[in-house]
């Protein structure tokens, strides 16, 4: 399974839930590394391989598709993105007091900028990581299963995913979700159905 999403939406929570479920996790592997670690592991008989790639390999995530197409000839391969709300993840990283990976990347680039010398450009480095990230992981967004966690706690994806991997691929899933229209339409919602004539349990 491939893992991939922006930082601070959840990979290295999917990943530690994916271990508990018995799989080799391996996170940030460069993505020319994914075959030959397949083939060793099934060579030890691992059958069950979870592979994390982030924008650090930005250079090399245009060729994950391919590959990913290559190694069905051989496994059964599942891809997850785990993508998250701009204004979600800047809460997350102030919360958790941690630099976003990219964050360098942008304050290098505005080094030479009069205003940002003087603190001004500073305040939206995150931001701009943020979507910097989001461009640079394009060529992955769209090659599996696409999952918002913008609503969710760590423990319900933690929940998500254990339940996820114990459904054989060639059954399908089908996902009910009750939400407060105040909060939004989840935005990885394929219907949304108004049922408020029915009654609610709660009162």
């Amino acid at each position: 399974m491939l893992i991939s999403g922006l930082s601070g939406s959840g990979k290295s929570v999917a990943l530690a839930a994916l271990e508990d479920s018995g799989y080799y996790c391996v996170d940030n592997l460069p993505p020319q590394l994914i075959t030959p670690l397949v083939e060793q592991t099934r060579a030890s008989g691992q059958l069950r391989v979870a592979v994390a790639v982030d924008a650090r390999s930005a250079e090399s995530l245009a060729d994950v598709p391919s590959l990913l197409q290559d190694l069905r000839a051989c496994c059964e391969v599942h891809a997850l993105y785990l993508d998250c709300a701009t204004d979600t993840l800047v809460q997350r990283f102030s919360e958790t007091r941690r630099r976003h990976p990219l964050t360098s990347r942008i304050t290098a680039q505005q080094a030479g900028n009069p205003a940002a010398a003087r603190g001004e450009g500073y305040a939206n480095a995150l931001v701009e990581a943020i979507e910097l990230e989001r461009e640079l992981l394009r060529p992955v967004a769209e090659i599996g299963l696409h999952l918002d966690t913008s609503q969710m706690k760590a423990s319900q994806l933690r929940d998500w995913i254990k339940q996820t991997v114990r459904v054989q691929a060639s059954q399908m899933v089908v996902l009910f979700e009750s939400f407060a229209f105040k909060r939004g339409v989840p935005l990885d919602a394929d219907y949304v159905f108004d049922v408020r004539m029915l009654p609610n349990p709660h009162y």
